[in-house]
């Protein structure tokens, strides 16, 4: 027998086909066992001993306790009047709802192809007791079922984001589901303060926990297949796989063998078929694959004529409630004697049983069925639907009289009684493992006042699962941290020329205070709503702010900052002179080439001379040579003058151990206590910010040479550069020799001099030569510097970020030779470098899709931090520079493609 199941049976069986599929044990339940070890936090060192402390936030048991109630409620104004009766007397209804329409299953009043639709028809076809008029009040609207799925999806898309982050060896979404369930009954218990005419206990607690299962369940699966679509970190098959299995119908309910009164459940089954084919059936060993299963179970029965028999009439119950949901989901005729008959039997197998035995009573029903068809009959949909139930019933009749007689075709009908056994009985398995698990979690709600929540979650002691920002878990101690220093010293230079305002206020107006502004956002706050990945200002000096914090939040603010900047730039450009840093360098570079166009001229001229051999020539060219020596030092000097004059602003975020704070106390009346943050990553933040005109002028001439070469204007790409820088020192040795150089003035001693530099120089240059290291050099030095105007981060503080968000960010690497770059980016830019190395992101955000770039820009051994090793620096690219959107233009989706393909089918271990 080769055909699948289908409907809620065919998930759970083909959830277990995956699990198998990734190798997991699911003979020993190992998927579902939740290993100590594996904890942030945890009481107990082995499964017999493990209580896993946590709570629910107070509006996220909110959404959970209005969902029990507002079901409740809506099931009250169903069946009874508008008060009930307590178990111990008269009790008022706990929760307003909206009135409620007159009963009815049609579906069309939810919005087509709608969450709330599909729910709702899951919710019928498995679920007694309740109607589509009661459930649209329940998912629509305002309906506190549409918030609670809403909720539910939130909270499962956050823990998942959380593991992720964390490395993924605690199953935090595993921990969030089953306190979800937990609290879920938990709240359910007030159901029992109830009487509702016409319903026991037994029948609330089954269609508000079935209620609840179906939405819970469709939010983990919805948010799986969007996390899934998006290529999210967060999804992996194996949490698929595990999330998606660990919701069982039984978890919900208090009374869990209600489930099975009837075949109107997930399963289709009920207690008859349990006791039928429970001796008969394969255990779940995690060997057999689900269609093994089916087969091994069918041909064990097929021989066995009371067995089916039995599974017969229980199937013709089913099948018969099937046919008629269908046509009450299309149909909606008050009064009629179908919808009379098919209200009163549809929630009770027996009483469908008793109608289909009774021959007069079916063939009333076949009649009426007939009379309604004959009012539509140019509605295809409903006349097929119609004629679906009348060859069931007319199929039932056959059977009865003996004439099916195919023991295979016996086999396929009673087919679907199998695959929901083989479903039940997986489930059952699952709940063997997860029920401890469950029982594992400790509630500390109920123990503890807020106070002491709030105590014991900031030390780290408490999972808190909530839908806000608060972290899940605290750590116990964060020993690493960023930094992130912004310098603005060409700003308070600028400003301090602009004499008709006061420099203080300006910067305190169009700085200091959006900032400042800026950062509230991050805060680290205080208490419960502390966050540890928040930031606090840890000095303010001057022309300078030092930031630590998250890294997260640190690039964020970073953003932000960049954005103040520019509005600042254009501030205080109206109040200086019109001429900008761009048009001053375009001047340099034009004086430059004029002046060396003049000397190239008198260079031919006196060439001209030369082979004519007139008098004097070599002495014209010897001085025309120091000319253009001279020239050019003069060129790299205004290059170095017009940047020192440039309106820039440098940022670098570092990473790395915590600052070290400490208080100064006052010393008498001469100050208060003044609070001192001391540590390195702070000062390499602040090293990290420098602008080397050196460095920046060595660009300059480079790119300018390419704009010659290629005769057109081109750019940089980066507003950071790094790169070595070389010079020469005089021995200590004569600098005394140099003072009486300077005071004699003997022509004399400068040639001695010149010689004993020129052998020194000579000996560097013979060690370079040899491959010795520059430290070991005398005169020659190189020093690698930056040119920083934009936003710089140290790798470290890079793969900190990388860490933090590794649940909501796809992160990949890619390098590329800038030859393979599309030719309107080649054409518009230079690259001094090669090849160029990138990391990049991309994250879905209600539908929108945000990318960030990391360009990697080189190595600095700062100043003071000589005996470490070289920092790796990357570039922080603007989403709003040219480069950035041609690179997302022409190559990024390709790259992201290519990055999801090879990394695709790796899971955890």
């Amino acid at each position: 027998m080769d055909k699948m199941p289908s409907g809620y049976p065919a998930e759970r069986l083909s959830i277990h086909d995956a699990l198998l599929k990734l190798g997991l044990d699911v003979a020993n339940g190992r998927p579902w066992t939740i290993e100590p070890k594996s904890l942030r936090f945890r009481h107990g060192e082995n499964i017999a001993e493990l209580k896993v402390p946590f709570h629910m936030g107070a509006d996220d048991e909110a959404f959970i306790d209005d969902a029990v109630q507002s079901l409740v409620a809506l099931m009250v104004k169903r069946y009874s009047p508008p008060s009930i009766e307590g178990r111990e007397g008269p009790q008022p209804i706990l929760f307003t709802v909206p009135q409620i329409k007159d009963k009815t299953f049609r579906t069309d009043l939810f919005m087509s192809d709608s969450l709330e639709k599909r729910l709702a028809a899951g919710i019928l076809s498995s679920t007694p007791y309740l109607d589509s008029a009661l459930l649209a009040g329940w998912l629509t609207g305002d309906g506190h079922g549409k918030k609670f799925v809403k909720w539910a999806s939130v909270l499962v898309e956050k823990a998942l984001k959380d593991e992720t982050r964390h490395g993924g060896e605690e199953r935090t979404a595993y921990l969030a589901l089953l306190s979800a369930v937990n609290t879920v009954k938990k709240k359910k218990e007030r159901v029992k303060s109830f009487r509702i005419k016409g319903l026991t206990y037994e029948k609330i607690d089954l269609a508000v926990g079935m209620a609840l299962f179906t939405s819970l369940r469709t939010a983990v699966r919805d948010t799986l297949d969007k996390l899934k679509d998006q290529g999210a970190a967060a999804y992996t098959p194996l949490n698929d796989a595990l999330l998606n299995s660990a919701l069982t119908p039984r978890s919900f309910l208090s009374i869990p063998q209600s489930l099975f009164a009837n075949t109107l459940n997930p399963y289709g089954i009920n207690a008859e078929v349990i006791e039928l084919l429970s001796g008969h059936a394969q255990p779940v060993s995690g060997k057999a694959a689900s269609l093994d299963l089916i087969n091994s179970l069918s041909e064990e029965i097929r021989h066995k004529s009371g067995i089916m028999e039995g599974l017969r009439s229980i199937l013709d119950a089913a099948r018969f409630r099937e046919e008629a949901l269908a046509y009450l989901m299309e149909f909606d005729i008050p009064g009629s004697d179908v919808q009379s008959v098919l209200y009163d039997v549809l929630n009770e197998d027996r009483l469908i049983r008793n109608l289909l035995n009774d021959q007069k009573a079916s063939q009333n029903l076949a009649r009426a069925l007939e009379e309604i068809k004959k009012r539509f009959t140019k509605d295809g949909r409903r006349v097929e639907c119609i004629n679906s139930l009348q060859s069931f019933l007319s199929s039932k009749k056959s059977v009865l009289g003996g004439l099916l007689k195919s023991s295979k075709k016996e086999l396929e009908s009673i087919l679907p009684l199998i695959e929901g056994y083989c479903a039940s009985a997986f489930d059952d398995h699952i709940e063997g493992f997860e029920g401890p698990m469950r029982a594992s979690l400790a509630d500390r709600r109920g123990e503890f006042n807020q106070n002491m929540l709030v105590e014991e979650y900031n030390r780290g002691r408490l999972y808190r699962f909530s839908v806000d920002d608060r972290v899940i878990l605290k750590t116990l101690a964060t020993e690493e941290e960023g930094q992130l220093f912004i310098d603005m010293k060409d700003f308070t230079r600028k400003t301090l020329k602009v004499k008709e305002i006061a420099m203080a206020e300006f910067m305190n107006e169009h700085f200091y205070k959006p900032i400042l502004s800026a950062a509230a956002q991050y805060s680290a706050g205080i208490g419960v709503s502390s966050d540890e990945r928040g930031i606090t200002l840890t000095n303010l000096p001057g022309d300078a702010a030092i930031f630590s914090g998250g890294v997260s939040y640190l690039i964020a603010l970073a953003r932000d900052i960049q954005q103040i900047i520019r509005r600042y730039r254009d501030q205080l450009a109206q109040k200086l002179p019109p001429m900008r840093n761009e048009e001053i360098l375009d001047g340099v570079h034009k004086s430059f080439e004029e002046k060396r166009d003049a000397l190239k001229l008198r260079r031919t001229e006196l060439q001209r001379a030369l082979e004519r051999k007139e008098p004097g020539v070599e002495l014209k060219l010897v001085s025309l040579g120091e000319e253009e020596h001279r020239l050019e030092n003069t060129y790299r000097e205004e290059i170095e003058t017009a940047i020192k004059g440039e309106l820039e602003a440098g940022l670098y975020i570092a990473y790395g151990a915590k600052a070290e704070t400490t208080v100064i106390e006052p010393r008498g009346e001469f100050s208060g206590p003044v609070k001192v943050a001391i540590g390195e990553k702070i000062n390499e933040a602040a090293r990290g910010t420098f602008r080397n005109p050196m460095v920046r002028a060595k660009l300059e001439l480079l790119l300018e040479n390419e704009r010659l070469k290629r005769r057109q204007k081109v750019k940089y790409p980066f507003d950071i550069y790094i790169d070595r820088v070389f010079s020469i020192k005089m021995p200590p040795e004569l600098d005394s020799a140099f003072e009486k150089l300077i005071g004699s003035g003997k022509p004399a001693s400068a040639q001695a001099m010149t010689q004993i530099m020129a052998n020194e120089f000579f000996i560097d240059l013979k060690k370079i030569i040899a491959g010795e290291a520059f430290t070991n050099l005398r005169i020659i030095s190189s020093t690698t510097d930056i040119y920083n105007k934009g936003q710089a981060i140290s790798v470290n503080a890079l793969e900190a970020y990388m860490r933090e968000k590794k649940g909501t960010k796809f992160f990949f690497k890619k390098t590329v030779d800038p030859k393979d770059l599309d030719s309107a980016i080649r054409d518009a830019f230079f690259f001094p470098v090669t090849p160029l190395e990138f990391w990049l992101s991309t994250e879905t955000i209600k539908n929108s899709e945000r990318t960030e770039a990391f360009f990697k820009s080189g190595e600095v051994i700062f100043k003071g931090f000589e005996a470490n090793i070289p920092m790796v620096i990357y570039e922080m690219l603007n989403s709003e520079g040219e480069f950035f959107r041609q690179i997302v233009k022409y190559h990024f989706h390709q790259w992201l493609d290519e990055a999801r393909s090879e990394s695709q089918g790796l899971l955890r271990p």
